[in-house]
């Protein structure tokens, strides 16, 4: 039976998980490297490449919402899609947004 105010063994083991998850992030954050813009007709590109403590915490089968790459620590302006999961190398994120990108204008905010 649980009781009130106490901590499962649940809840502490994902305090505990969340807890080491953002140490490992915060302590290498700092060794992201991001690529110098690359473009095409439509888009520009760049990469980033990811330290390998990291990379560990990637999903493994599928892309990342921006929210997901920002909490890993990847620090981008905004409009940038994660597009590609390079397979060799999958320390590497691939990141896409159109050329000449305009962020929506924020509400209550005057031109």
């Amino acid at each position: 039976m649980e009781h009130p105010g106490r901590i499962s063994a649940d809840c502490f083991m994902i305090d505990v998980a969340k807890d080491s998850v953002q140490a490992i992030i915060k302590g290498n954050s700092h060794k992201i490297q991001y690529s110098e813009k690359y473009y095409d007709e439509t888009n520009e590109y760049r990469h980033v490449i990811l330290p390998k403590e990291i990379s560990k915490l990637l999903p493994k089968h599928r892309l990342m919402s921006e929210r997901e790459w920002r909490s890993i620590g990847v620090q981008q302006s905004l409009g940038w899609e994660h597009y590609l999961i390079h397979r060799p190398e999958p320390h590497i994120l691939c990141f896409r947004r159109p050329k000449n990108y305009q962020p929506p204008p924020q509400p209550g905010v005057r031109a």
